[in-house]
């Protein structure tokens, strides 16, 4: 822990509970029962001088023994040697605690709580809700709980209890704000069994009684009230109470329930193997991150210690605490530290646009209470000031980090997970106490898993504990002994692991003895393996993010080995593991140690090639089989492999293999745009042009257009016009009339883009010409739909009904479900406009549900946009208002804006509801359709609605 000034080390008091000193991790002895009352006493009343007269009155009362003041020097004298002698200061005859405001448990509550009640006060109450439970979280019992009979205890439970009702009340009041009714009625009925006399909390059950629909419910629970109030304590109701029973019998709209904020979060992974042990540790840092004054902790240690099921457990613990709960991302797959805000980004499920990743994702970040943890972060340490960056943008954001070393930010706290602690190798414990061994459990529970008939007994109990030793309680070493259980019983283990770790000693000198050990486990464990098992396992190396059985077969094969076995028996041996989609991962440790043998069987170079050339005809015939192969498995396919062609990519340029790199990135281009992936898009496809040597003319074409549309995308009208007049140019050069018809079409998007309507015209018309010559009918059918587009920006309704009908019927003939969405979006203005509003609504919900299917997220807001203007159109103000909501949402996200025909749509949409809804109600059902998932903006029931 850092030093405090004047030399005092800092130390953590915690008076809201058991008293507890902790000084960084270990924590601080605090003596005989008299000197922890003394600490208490002293802490109740930091920073003031108390006399010695009134130390011994405290400790003692009113009948101190003769010895007191010499007790009382001793007491002193102990604690100064336990907290550090500058911290008790002497002072004339009296005692002065030195300690600063974040030293101390309750003062960090107090102003949690403050802080809450001026953000409740200023309307805030998501703020007001994330103190308290922050300040709550404070609290781990009874305050002084140890100290029950000694005066201290006697004399501040009673005052500090009282200060947790008042914040418990605050809480109930926030949440009651936040429209949460439903969740406190069964804490509020405990509460009121444990202090009857409360009239708030009272209040608050009848109010959350009313608010859930329970109007009889609460007009019972005020007659209960008010027969105790008035037996037990000859006291009618206080006037908020009765007025409250007024307010339900005339149903005040003042009483009724605000809006319920919801954030969509992720699930956090589900490990397929229960976590054992680390109860201290995961209790460690979950404490350290409900710091107020800690809000980036990483978790380090060598390989193999468990970080990342530390790191879980602790996100699980702690993701009821943030509003916005806890996200994982793993970094272990990502290369480039470049990478790290995209990869945060997807994680986050924040869309790329005209901003940079980081931005956007402060802007997501900004108002969220949220903790993010990331994992594996090692091999991206110079990206880490992304996370200081995000830490100031965001000031609810906390950040739970796992690393082999530190990222060294300021305000980080490094916590060091150690390994399990095997039994004493100078003990002779108890076979209970073995059997109770946290090391010892890891590696029962995971023999078990390949041999259910295993079974601890006296006899083996020695053996396991041998084992455990010697991999120095490691978890991934134990994991790893115990996946070859059922081939070497423990017995045997022992022999191998003795032979085996005497000479294994693979690892640097300077490297710490434990990792040294795990090479030496890996190494016993590769030892293992048949020669052809070796083999594969080193091939497997070459995949990032994990691989297909199809992959391993291609990418990995010899011949005359049967593949499909070896790889089952790396998966049966824990050296792969099976995660979603069919799809098989090592964890990273295997994967570099894997990667070692690769490089020193000389077929590194190989391997990489073949990976290589897999992953480009991958995407290339993903790109070729678009209207054969469903677009949406298509475009899943390649964001599971988003990883592997990040490497390939990254391959190419280390081996300097531009063909590869611009194949890639050329046929990767529509996937890019589609899945929200601009920024790094764009970033791919114009390293690949400047290092080009003009070998793959046709990819360069594909390359610089899929430039264009980006640049588009992010509105940079000038770079897109350039690349595009050149893929044109270029194509026009090689006689590729297919390229010739794409870049035209899209030069006539930029010309839309620039209201030069004129040239978008003859532009659409040229490329309608060259795409009939090519037979290039996709293109004809988008080119069709912009006419119908271009017909809306002029407001000319018919003609673009006309244009649009047209397009939906070709796209649907071709199969083109991206068209086909586009072109039903346009359809459905087209007919809104002409009050032909059963065939918009058929328009529009196709629309949403194609482009929901294939994941287009621009195509979704233009979507929800429609629907919004139906349903303000049709009576539904409440309705239309959320979906405009969702829709803002969606374009934020991707950094998109809505075109012109778009925009006026949405103003249309606004105004109308503007004539149902005051101001006030419009914003509150905006915003909270900012918050629904998708199936709750679009369902079709909506609640009544009216101005205020």
């Amino acid at each position: 822990m850092a030093g405090r000034q004047g030399g005092l080390t800092t130390i953590e008091f915690h008076i809201l509970g058991p008293l507890v000193a902790l000084d960084g991790e270990r924590r601080v002895p605090l003596g005989a029962p008299k000197q922890r009352a003394l600490l208490a006493t002293l802490l109740v009343h930091a920073g003031e001088v108390l006399t010695r007269d009134r130390l011994i009155d405290a400790l003692w009362g009113d009948e101190p023994p003769a010895s007191a003041a010499q007790s009382l020097q001793v007491y002193v004298h102990g604690l100064r040697k336990a907290l550090g002698a500058g911290r008790i200061e002497t002072h004339g005859t009296g005692y002065r605690l030195s300690i600063e405001p974040d030293e101390l448990d309750v003062e960090r509550f107090r102003r949690l709580v403050a802080q809450a009640r001026l953000s409740l006060t200023a309307g805030n109450a998501a703020d007001a809700a994330d103190d308290l439970r922050r300040a709550l979280g404070l609290w781990t019992g009874p305050p002084l709980a140890d100290l029950a009979g000694e005066p201290i205890s006697e004399t501040e439970t009673g005052r500090l209890n009282d200060e947790r009702l008042a914040a418990i009340e605050l809480r109930n009041d926030a949440e009651l704000a936040l429209g949460r009714h439903d969740a406190l009625l069964g804490e509020l009925e405990k509460l009121l069994a444990e202090e009857p006399f409360r009239e708030r909390l009272h209040e608050q059950y009848i109010l959350a009684l009313y608010r859930a629909g329970r109007q009889k419910d609460a007009l019972d629970a005020y007659r209960a009230a008010r027969r105790l109030l008035v037996d037990e304590l000859g006291l009618e109701p206080g006037s908020t109470l009765q007025e409250l029973e007024r307010g339900i019998l005339r149903h005040d709209p003042a009483l009724a329930a605000p809006a319920q904020v919801r954030a969509g979060v992720r699930p956090l992974p589900k490990p397929p193997t229960p976590l054992v042990g680390r109860r201290l540790e995961t209790a460690a840092v979950t404490a350290l991150l409900r710091r107020e004054d800690v809000r980036l902790v990483t978790l380090t240690g060598p390989g193999g210690t468990g970080k990342t099921r530390l790191g879980l457990a602790v996100a699980e613990e702690l993701s009821r605490e943030f509003r916005d709960g806890a996200v994982f991302v793993d970094l272990a797959p990502v290369a480039d530290p470049a990478l790290l805000a995209t990869t945060i980004a997807v994680a986050l499920e924040v869309e790329e646009g005209d901003s940079t990743a980081a931005n956007a994702l402060a802007d997501r970040l900004r108002e969220r209470s949220i903790l993010l943890l990331l994992d594996n972060f090692e091999h991206l340490l110079p990206g880490a000031p992304l996370v200081s960056e995000l830490l100031a943008a965001a000031p609810r954001l906390a950040v739970l980090a796992t690393s082999r070393a530190p990222l060294r930010l300021r305000g980080e706290h490094e916590y060091s997970v150690p390994p399990l602690e095997p039994p004493g190798r100078g003990s002779a414990p108890t076979f209970e106490e073995l059997a109770a061994n946290d090391a010892v459990r890891l590696f029962v529970t995971r023999l078990r898993a390949v041999d259910p008939a295993f079974e601890l007994t006296e006899k083996g109990a020695p053996d396991v504990a041998e084992i455990c030793r010697r991999l120095d309680g490691l978890p991934l070493a134990i994991e790893l002994a115990a996946a070859r259980g059922k081939l070497l019983p423990p017995p045997r283990m022992v022999q191998r692991l003795e032979q085996a770790l005497d000479v294994l000693t693979g690892g640097a000198r300077d490297l710490p003895s434990r990792q040294q050990t795990l090479r030496a486990t890996l190494d016993w464990s590769y030892a293992l393996l048949s020669e052809p098992e070796r083999v594969l396992l080193a091939r497997l190396a070459v995949f990032s993010g994990g691989c297909t059985v199809d992959a391993v077969e291609s990418v990995c094969a010899e011949e005359g080995a049967d593949v499909l076995a070896i790889f089952t028996s790396l998966v049966d041996g824990s050296l792969l593991r099976r995660v979603a989609d069919g799809r098989f991962a090592m964890l990273e440790t295997i994967r570099e140690y894997a990667f070692e043998q690769l490089e020193r069987n000389g077929e590194s170079d190989a391997l990489r090639r073949r990976h290589a050339q897999y992953f480009v005809e991958l995407a290339e015939t993903a790109e070729r089989d678009v209207g054969v192969v469903d677009e949406t498995t298509m475009h899943e396919q390649l964001e599971r492999e988003h990883d592997n062609l990040r490497a390939v990519l990254f391959w190419s340029q280390l081996v300097d293999a531009p063909d590869v790199e611009l194949r890639l990135a050329a046929a990767l281009g529509r996937f890019w745009l589609i899945r929200g992936h601009i920024g790094e898009g764009r970033s791919w496809l114009e390293d690949a042009l400047h290092r080009d040597r003009g070998a793959e003319p046709a990819a360069r074409v594909k390359a610089l257009r899929g430039v264009g549309v980006l640049a588009l995308k992010q509105r940079d009208l000038e770079q897109a016009g350039n690349v595009l007049e050149e893929s044109l140019a270029l194509a026009r050069e090689l006689g590729d009339e297919p390229g010739m018809a794409r870049a035209t079409l899209s030069l006539a998007v930029i010309a839309v883009a620039r209201s030069d309507y004129e040239r978008a015209t003859r532009l659409n018309e040229e490329t309608i010409e060259l795409a009939r010559v090519a037979d290039e009918r996709r293109v004809l059918s988008t080119a069709i739909n912009n006419l119908g587009d271009l017909a809306l920006h002029r407001g000319d309704y018919d003609e673009a009904a006309y244009w649009t009908r047209e397009a939906v019927a070709l796209a649907r003939e071709l199969r083109h479900r991206e068209g086909l969405t586009l072109a039903l979006l346009n359809r459905g203005q087209a007919c809104l406009h002409l009050d032909r509003q059963n065939k918009a609504s058929a328009a529009f919900e196709e629309a949403f549900a194609l482009a929901r299917d294939l994941g287009y997220q621009e195509a979704l807001a233009y979507a929800l946009e429609g629907l919004a203007a139906l349903a303000a159109r049709q009576g539904e103000p409440v309705r239309a208002a959320r979906m405009v909501g969702a829709a803002e949402l969606l374009l934020e996200k991707l950094g998109a804006s809505l075109d012109r025909a778009g925009q006026e749509l949405h103003d249309q949409t606004l105004a109308s509801v503007r004539a149902e809804l005051s101001d006030e109600l419009l914003a509150a059902h905006v915003e909270e359709g900012r918050t629904q998932t998708l199936d709750q903006v679009s369902a079709t029931e909506s609640p009544a609605s009216g101005r205020s």
